[in-house]
């Protein structure tokens, strides 16, 4: 049975509410099995967000972690086209619970694996799209999973919100990504005030496209300028820029290219490592 969004419909406000409190009921009933929500953000895009989710998704799955990505970039989904499942579609149980797509034995959620059309934009208004992530969120079957990473959409809107509220009980903390640069850190600084704002933890941050290291020579070349983040912030890993990679993501084969050793493979399991020592000495923990 293929899982398939559903339409809204107007309603009135007491019945909107009641609606509302049903669903926050479920959504905490369906992610009960979830021990850590980790939210991944960016301040602005073409930072690489993305392929750090799912990277750091597989990272944490080869360190023996069950591991699931909620894909809440509505507009913008790249985790399905990055796992390699772009043609996949979510089924649904009799019973309509959503069934993740498994890739490498990460599941996946994304509304792009539910439409018919990969094409179709998805034109929603704020309200919409939080009742999408929420029913994402409470129609699917999480089982046990020690690590939902959510990739988020860039800046600081409606997905985040949604996820930083409805999901602050099973929040492990929040990882922020970028690359070197003053815009950069202008625009991450805004992140982590947000984070401050709505109490969420921040683990830390993921600096990528660091830098290139010549293969030939071995010298290090920092391409987009210095690494520059707050001195009170946690740096995870500097991830290393890899011409080889970018061959694989264009064809959708970021799961082949983590299968084989490499300086940027090494720098990924770092900081998932960080992420996972971060969490276990967490009071959340």
């Amino acid at each position: 049975m293929r899982f398939r969004l559903s339409s809204g419909s107007l309603v009135d406000a007491g019945k909107a509410a009641k609606l509302m409190e049903e669903l926050l009921r479920k959504v905490k009933e369906s992610t009960s099995g979830i021990r850590h929500v980790i939210p991944v953000m960016s301040g602005k895009g073409g930072v690489g967000k993305s392929l750090m989710t799912a990277s750091l998704a597989l990272a944490l799955k080869e360190l023996g972690k069950h591991v699931a990505i909620l894909d809440a970039d509505l507009h913008g989904p790249s985790i399905p086209w990055l796992m390699g499942v772009v043609n996949n579609s979510m089924k649904a149980t009799e019973e309509g619970k959503i069934l993740p797509v498994i890739a490498d034995g990460v599941s996946i959620v994304s509304v792009d694996l539910a439409l018919e059309r990969k094409d179709t934009p998805l034109a929603w208004r704020g309200p919409i799209k939080t009742r999408a992530i929420l029913d994402l969120l409470s129609l699917t079957d999480w089982g046990q999973t020690e690590y939902l990473l959510v990739d988020l959409p860039p800046g600081t809107g409606d997905e985040a919100l949604t996820i930083l509220r409805y999901l602050k009980p099973r929040l492990g903390g929040a990882v922020l990504v970028t690359i070197p640069g003053g815009l950069v850190k202008h625009v991450v600084q805004k992140a982590i005030n947000f984070l401050r704002i709505v109490g969420a933890p921040l683990i830390g941050v993921v600096i990528n496209m660091a830098y290139f290291k010549c293969p030939v020579c071995g010298t290090r070349h920092d391409i987009f300028g210095d690494v520059l983040v707050p001195p009170d912030v946690r740096v995870l890993a500097e991830i290393p820029i890899d011409p080889e990679l970018a061959k694989h993501i264009s064809r959708g084969e970021l799961r082949e290219y983590f299968r084989h050793e490499s300086a940027w493979k090494r720098a990924v399991i770092g900081a998932a490592s960080e992420i996972l020592k971060a969490l276990e000495t967490s009071p959340r923990t």
